[in-house]
């Protein structure tokens, strides 16, 4: 959970005292609208100022888990300064909702497989920082080959768990079709929604993620500084990602999906592993 001063583009450059997190409210209620149980990864600097939206979200049985301090790539730290961040980033939302923190996403999915294995020596059991895009210069590289695929999309090992994010070929690339600004910025009826109905006729999972300043109701102000192009990427389909978040809830469950955390599917598919290893040794036996 980031407000816009965090993206990556606008750095150093947007007003920080301008806040959009209204939008995570808007994104707790429609939920809630559904009865759809769901993860918000949130950055520990600005748990103070959503404190009272982060115990209403628990209290309505979502999941917080962890999305660093200050939305500062993993890559772009050092291993000792990243173990660090994101130790305290998990202490503090831990002090503050009373519960553990057990996942983690990296921002900008901007991680590596020296900076993966701190996430699960600090106590994260999962994460969801896996984007099979080649050659974005914000993203990091991941090597998931030693992991099982219990399910596709979903990775696991010595019980820590990768959700990977959804991607979808077009034109000869693969373009994220999982949210975020994918969703908001790309034509809707004409792409996106093509795109993902055509995915999620062999999905097994899927897995959405958005912005709170994708839902407010409030306008994003100009920044200085940036680009046209900067400025259209993080204006363009603003008021119209909650309709369209709830087209794709409709297609989801067309398409025989249910829902439900990042937590409470981790926990399926380890008691899945437990039956399936009981399974076989009770066959050995009976062998």
């Amino acid at each position: 959970m980031t407000d816009p001063y965090h993206l990556y583009y606008f750095k150093d450059k947007a007003d920080t005292s301008y806040s959009m997190l209204d939008g995570f409210t808007n994104y707790i209620e429609l939920m809630n609208k559904y009865d759809i149980k769901t993860t918000f990864f949130v950055l520990s600097e600005i748990v103070d100022i959503v404190k009272e939206q982060l115990l209403y979200a628990v209290s309505c049985g979502h999941e917080i888990a962890c999305h660093g301090k200050t939305h500062i790539r993993p890559i772009d730290l050092s291993l000792e300064g990243f173990e660090r961040e994101i130790t305290e980033a998990k202490a503090k939302l831990e002090d503050t909702i009373g519960q553990e923190v057990v996942g983690y996403r990296a921002p900008c999915f901007g991680i590596d497989d020296e900076r993966y294995k701190i996430v699960k020596k600090v106590g994260f059991k999962y994460s969801s920082s896996k984007m099979d895009i080649i050659g974005h210069p914000l993203y990091g590289e991941l090597d998931l080959t030693s992991f099982d695929r219990p399910v596709k999309g979903i990775f696991a090992k010595d019980g820590m768990i990768e959700f990977a994010l959804a991607t979808q070929k077009f034109c000869g690339r693969h373009i994220a079709i999982s949210g975020g600004g994918w969703i908001r910025l790309l034509p809707w009826t004409i792409l996106m929604k093509p795109l993902i109905t055509k995915y999620l006729k062999n999905a097994e999972s899927y897995t959405l993620y958005i912005h709170p300043f994708e839902l407010s109701r409030k306008t994003m102000p100009k920044v200085p500084g940036v680009g046209l192009l900067t400025d259209i990427r993080a204006r363009r389909g603003l008021g119209k990602v909650d309709g369209r978040i709830e087209q794709l809830i409709m297609m989801l469950k067309k398409n025989g999906f249910s829902f439900g955390s990042f937590a409470e599917v981790r926990k399926q598919i380890l008691a899945a592993e437990v039956d399936l290893a009981a399974i076989q040794s009770s066959a050995k036996r009976m062998g």
